[in-house]
């Protein structure tokens, strides 16, 4: 991008348009043919090109996975686990949402117990 406060990206779109018709007119009339000019590749926003590509992506989420399995788990994590376990019918999305609300081991297996005499 320009500095330029008068820089017009469509009027060098435009210009360039032009000049693809001109160039095509000019060969038709020679009796050629017109090859367009090859397009450009595609342009990488901002995020991708901060984000790793290919090789160092694979490797950044080896990195991840391996922290994330060396770290001891936190007391919520530990819980849940244990709810899991107590009750294994249930989805375990529906444990973590109903722990996550409650913030409570007792009162979650409470309404999972609800939940399981439902049924």
């Amino acid at each position: 991008m320009s500095s330029d406060p008068y820089y017009d990206p469509n009027a060098q779109q435009a210009h360039h348009g032009n000049e693809a018709i001109h160039q095509q007119e000019q060969a038709q009339q020679q009796g050629g043919e017109y090859a367009a000019p090859p397009n450009p590749p595609p342009r990488r926003t901002g995020t991708e090109q901060a984000l790793p590509q290919d090789q160092d992506r694979s490797h950044q989420v080896e990195v991840m996975q391996s922290y994330e399995m060396s770290r001891p788990q936190t007391e919520d994590e530990q819980n849940q686990a244990i709810l899991q376990r107590e009750f294994p019918k249930m989805d375990s999305s529906l444990i973590a949402a109903i722990y996550g609300d409650s913030g409570s081991l007792n009162a979650t297996r409470e309404m999972l117990q609800e939940l399981g005499s439902e049924e």
